[in-house]
């Protein structure tokens, strides 16, 4: 939840524009039971029960669509009340995004259909047409001028920040200014300072005192100070505190008036135009950098967005398809409401609730856009069996991705990244095998105001390469579980991941067979050199997924070495104990393997498996040779509703064999991975 309020100064009174910005992420919704849900209803109710005491207070109201939504349905009593208070013109609504996307990452046809949803909400339940509209994380992207006025906008609120990059004094920033795209004009109300801030230090008088104070320091007339809250939830302190400050507006009444913002931009002009840039860390003077910086510093979220774009396209191309037929249409309305929900911000970004270090907000994330993708499917295709082939570059790094869709599975898999798998779908679950992260550096992990266990004890592990699946690695002999997991393997390769070549794909009927290529160089004596071969084999009306290696050493010694092929694996995003690890053996009676937060080393296995109950599938990993294999737990130590914690993200499958590779003698090996969803009893 957050508030906003801003001031204005006329020649009798000091005008204050007052709000509130409420949000529910989607993922909570549907659970009555959170914490999160409880603290945003409680304090809208403390707070429509403030408005109802204090009558002369005006006030702007921002509400989430999920969490208008939510209480609607749930809390019967909420919309009379904001009726109530729309009535007698004591309360503004403001517009926004549905399902609260970072406006920065969401494609323009996309934008307008969250900006037009959330209109027709609020009509829909409160008999209400906007004219302000909130910017999600205040990340404003220039082109948004277009969108907001398209949508029949006329004002937003951004912080003070943007306006000083823009080139103004902080003393000249007051009122509103306009900014425009294309020549379509939107007013923008520049924020001053964090309301969070100045509850947490002074109280409610001294804050209007103080305001009162910078207001007669200003240079310009009809002068504003802007104010913004922002909380991810609020506690009775604050409604406490509010009592107070409308107290204290009530018996200053001949000193401040609350309005609305729609009055204050009706009766004053604007104090100019200017352009504002788009910036992600808005402190930081020498720091510019766009929001989309985020898709350079996680590659997940790249993965992520462009897994949004692509299902954004297919939906929009159907859209313009035009079906005459009800069923079909239905389904593509419905996709693209899980679409929208795909593109709720929590997931690409790290923030203190969590954000990307969440494996609940990425798995919903991923799921509401596979169901909307399976959906898009149906409509456009016929049969039962498929599959397709697209060579595309698809996370816009200069190389062509493979892509490989069926009615059962995704695959999308990376040449230029040594064959590995940036995603696999398994379509029946909507569910998404890769989704892991890895282990970065944050600013929060030097913080001197952080004396955490976490951050001690050797517990910050960081990973030097991405955390996809089916990374190949050439290995000096020697190594423990303690050094892989930690990343202190040595390797005979000058990089990690170097990229293969496309021999060939076939694609014939219901099957698909990628053969990739790479001569690789060790760093050995005399320099060997080995050819490999990597064939990747799926077909439709299956769920599983082959990785065939052929190894042929071109040099004239032999070479003796270890070969091992890393997978990084999540397919328990919401409760880690109901998920289980699996060895080989009788079928009937598998032998339990340790917890999923355990390290473990296994000699001589062919074959594990990971269960999980709540989805009731299974995923085996099966070797034509037997292994020795690490398995241990992706953990991060990141934010979690404001805390650090350690979070479990997925699990990394880590088999390897040791291999001495004589002159042009092949050496051949295959992986198959393989999803069953049969229920079981174990």
């Amino acid at each position: 939840m957050s508030k906003l309020f801003c001031m204005t100064r006329s020649s009798q009174k000091l005008n204050l524009l007052l709000g509130f910005h409420s949000h529910l992420p989607h993922a909570h919704s549907n659970n009555n039971e959170n914490e999160s849900i409880k603290s945003q209803v409680n304090f809208q109710i403390g707070l429509i029960d403030l408005l109802n005491d204090f009558q002369t207070i005006r006030t702007s109201f921002h509400i989430s669509g999920n969490l208008i939504s939510y209480l609607d349905r749930n809390h019967t009593n909420f919309s009379s009340s904001i009726r109530n208070l729309l009535d007698r013109n004591q309360l503004e609504l403001f517009s926004g995004g549905i399902y609260e996307p970072i406006f920065s990452f969401t494609p323009k046809d996309d934008r307008q259909t969250q900006l037009l949803l959330m209109n027709r909400l609020l009509n829909h339940i409160y008999g209400y047409t906007p004219f302000g509209a909130w910017i999600t994380e205040l990340s404003w992207e220039p082109s948004l001028a277009l969108d907001l006025a398209k949508s029949r906008i006329q004002y937003t609120c951004l912080p003070k920040e943007y306006f000083t990059h823009s080139g103004l004094q902080e003393n000249e920033i007051s009122g509103y200014y306009l900014t425009e795209e294309e020549g379509r004009k939107i007013a923008v109300f520049p924020i001053s300072h964090d309301l969070d801030s100045l509850m947490e230090q002074y109280s409610a008088e001294e804050t209007i005192n103080n305001l009162l104070k910078n207001n007669e320091k200003t240079t310009t007339e009809n002068s504003s100070i802007v104010l913004f809250h922002k909380n991810e939830g609020s506690d009775i302190n604050k409604l406490t505190w509010l009592r107070d400050f409308f107290e204290i507006l009530y018996k200053k009444n001949d000193l401040v008036e609350t309005r609305l913002f729609n009055d204050y931009f009706l009766s004053n002009k604007p104090k100019g135009r200017i352009y504002l840039p788009a910036i992600q860390d808005l402190q930081s003077q020498s720091n510019s950098r766009h929001w989309k910086h985020l898709l350079l510093k996680y590659h997940e979220v790249n993965l992520l967005h462009k897994k949004m774009l692509r299902v954004s396209k297919k939906i929009n191309s159907a859209k313009e398809g035009k079906s005459r037929f009800k069923v079909i249409k239905e389904m593509i309305s419905q996709a693209q409401d899980l679409l929208l929900k795909g593109q709720t911000n929590n997931a690409y970004w790290d923030n203190v609730s969590g954000g990307i270090y969440t494996p609940q907000e990425r798995h919903n994330t991923y799921a509401n856009l596979i169901k909307a993708e399976n959906l898009i499917d149906a409509a456009s295709r016929h049969g039962t069996k498929w599959i397709q082939v697209y060579e595309i570059d698809y996370d816009c790094d200069g190389h062509d991705e493979i892509i490989v869709e069926t009615e059962t599975q995704n695959v999308y898999i990376s040449p230029g990244l040594g064959g590995t798998i940036l995603e696999h779908d398994f379509r029946p679950k909507n569910i998404n095998l890769t989704n892991t992260i890895s282990r970065k550096k944050e600013l929060y992990h030097n913080s001197e105001n952080q004396k955490s266990e976490l951050l001690q004890n050797g517990n910050l592990i960081y990973d030097n390469y991405s955390k996809l699946n089916s990374i190949d690695h050439f290995l000096e002999k020697g190594f423990d579980l303690k050094r892989c997991k930690s990343n202190q393997l040595h390797h005979l390769t000058k990089e990690i991941i170097h990229p293969y070549q496309v021999e060939k794909i076939k694609a014939k009927e219901e099957t698909c067979k990628i053969t990739l290529t790479s001569n690789i160089d060790l760093k050995l004596e005399a320099n060997p050199q080995i050819e490999l071969k990597k064939q990747i084999s799926l077909r439709s009306g299956d769920s599983s997924l082959t990785f065939d290696y052929t190894l042929i050493n071109k040099s004239a010694n032999k070479i003796d070495f270890i070969f091992a092929v890393e997978f990084n694996i999540n397919i328990t995003p919401l409760d880690i104990h109901d998920c289980y690890f699996y060895l080989e053996g009788n079928k009937n009676h598998k032998t339990q393997s340790p917890a999923l937060t355990s390290d473990e080393e296994i000699k001589g296995i062919n074959e594990i498996s990971i269960y999980n109950r709540t989805q009731g599938m299974d995923l085996t990993f099966l070797w034509s040779k037997q292994c020795d294999l690490f398995r241990y737990p992706i953990q991060t130590i990141s934010y979690n509703h404001k805390n650090l914690k350690n979070i479990y993200q997925g699990t990394t499958l880590f088999p390897s064999w040791h291999i001495v590779l004589e002159p042009n003698v092949p050496y051949e090996l295959s992986i198959k991975e393989e999803i069953n969803t049969a229920q079981e009893e174990l």
